[in-house]
């Protein structure tokens, strides 16, 4: 009797009939959840755009204003919720989770809206108000949608395999992350396979927002621990960081491969705010039901696979397409320095993305950047980028540049002349005498110097890095050396000095 072989195809085949129908049904059921969401916002006053429900609050001390309109609004409130009240901190996490909610829905032209951006300042200034600010939204919306906990992560993701889980099962979210510098540190050295990965994957992933784009899986030996690739993921990543910490970390090699210039750099340069006495508890109902309309509706079209292009005004596309030739001017002009490039390579896409958030918060159904969204964000760019510049030429950031190292000797020989006398080192016995004259002493140099990544790494040594620039800066006509018999002679001083001829 011949044996039967059991042909299962049949059943196989039935299974994926009923799993696409299964399918089917629950698109249609969320198309029409969409449209039914979408025409009750269009029939409301407004028609789905942000009406702010108190007046405008006086501008907030500092470099930066806030920005318009809701992203505004969810930053003001970051901001009166701090213990010290910080604008930096409170833009920082308000565009952060903008972009964790509206990145992946919500595009421009061949890309996402989400971010990178990093928050530079001193200890103790208040930046934890940025995680604060960020949970106590989420808090006051997920009682009535839990699924916003989604768009905020506060997950130390430590290899690049993490991070491509966490986007294969959530392809729409802003990583929240404290003491970011700490992580560029780790990923600058190179030794941690891990930290590698990781470096790799939040390179990759910053391009991969938009409808067309595929963010890659992983395969491994066991099945179970593979990763499908995911489309469109718009992963936001915002942090806080020390300056010395964060610049420090800052290679040439993460300069010349994109990493850094995919990071909007916002540093805050002031002290320690004064106290807020009566910080707020909780957001404004109105803030938080105009939030759940754009999460809500980011849900469905996700889920129907709805992208939305925004539009851009003529007024404020004329501002970008400046910017852009401001940045393209500039890339030129840097030549060969590819440091001085990276500042400049990807502004222009951030400020089009900045932009184009505030247009989704103030009009989600229908966004359009104006005139003022695009100032803004253009603002925004120059803030971060004149920051970083100043760092990069003092020689201040990584391993630095003989321009950059000249420059802060420079800087230093500045700051010398016009210590004030109570600062002045106790070694020196004419210190001011040899201020009037404008002659700096080398040991002051070299103090100041000795823990600045740019002579500290210098790959031959600090005092070698510390010769190069005085030398840079005699040939350049900038300082003199001082014969030592004539400072011993006119100051009492023994060692090496310098003559300042120009410090500009």
């Amino acid at each position: 009797m011949d044996e039967q072989t059991f042909d299962a195809s049949g059943l196989v085949a039935l299974a994926t009939q009923v799993q696409q129908k299964a399918q089917a049904e629950k698109q249609a059921e969320y198309q029409g959840e969409f449209d039914a969401a979408k025409a009750q916002a269009q029939a409301e006053p407004g028609g789905g755009a942000y009406a702010a429900d108190a007046p405008v609050p006086p501008p907030v001390q500092g470099a930066l204003p806030m920005p318009p309109g809701f992203v505004g609004a969810l930053a003001q409130f970051i901001y009166q919720q701090a213990p010290l009240p910080v604008a930096e901190v409170a833009i920082v996490g308000a565009l952060g989770l903008m972009a964790g909610i509206a990145g992946r829905v919500w595009h421009i032209p061949d890309s996402g809206l989400n971010l990178y951006v990093v928050l530079v300042a001193r200890s103790a200034i208040g930046k934890e108000a940025m995680h604060s600010g960020i949970a106590k939204l989420i808090h006051a919306a997920r009682r009535e949608y839990p699924e916003i906990s989604f768009h905020a992560d506060f997950s130390d993701f430590v290899s690049g395999p993490a991070l491509l889980k966490a986007c294969a099962q959530n392809p729409c979210f802003v990583n929240v992350a404290g003491e970011i510098g700490h992580k560029f540190l780790a990923m600058s050295v190179g030794q941690d396979a891990s930290m590698r990965s990781l470096r790799k994957v939040l390179t990759t992933l910053y391009s991969k927002s938009g409808p067309g784009s595929i963010a890659g899986g992983i395969t491994y030996s066991a099945q179970e621990n593979n990763v499908d690739a995911t489309q469109a993921v718009a992963f936001s990543l915002i942090g806080e960081t020390t300056p010395g910490t964060f610049y420090e970390s800052i290679t040439d090699e993460m300069m010349r491969d994109g990493f850094m210039s995919r990071f909007c750099v916002i540093e805050y340069k002031g002290d320690r705010p004064d106290r807020n006495r009566v910080p707020m508890q909780a957001p404004p109902k109105p803030l938080v039901d105009h939030m759940l309309r754009i999460v809500r509706h980011a849900g469905l079209a996700a889920a129907t696979d709805k992208f939305q292009e925004v539009a851009f005004s003529e007024p404020a596309r004329a501002l970008l397409d400046g910017f852009y030739g401001e940045c393209h001017r500039a890339i030129i002009a840097a030549g060969d320095d590819e440091r001085q490039r990276a500042v400049w390579n990807r502004a222009h896409l951030n400020a089009l993305r900045v932009a184009a958030l505030l247009a989704v918060g103030d009009h989600y159904l229908n966004p359009v950047v104006t005139e003022e969204q695009a100032a803004w964000a253009i603002k925004l760019l120059h803030h971060g980028i004149a920051s970083f510049l100043n760092r990069l030429n003092a020689g201040e950031v990584g391993e630095g540049s003989d321009g950059g190292r000249e420059q802060k000797v420079i800087d230093l020989c500045r700051e010398f002349v016009t210590l004030p006398a109570d600062k002045l080192p106790q070694w020196l016995k004419n210190g001011r005498a040899m201020q009037e004259a404008g002659i700096v002493p080398r040991r002051y140099l070299q103090q100041r110097t000795q823990r600045l990544a740019a002579f500290e790494k210098f790959k031959l040594g600090h005092t070698a890095a510390l010769n190069m620039a005085i030398k840079t800066a005699v040939t350049n006509g900038k300082l003199m050396d001082v014969k030592i018999d004539k400072a011993v002679e006119m100051y009492s001083f023994h060692g090496q000095a310098y003559r300042a001829l120009d410090l500009k």
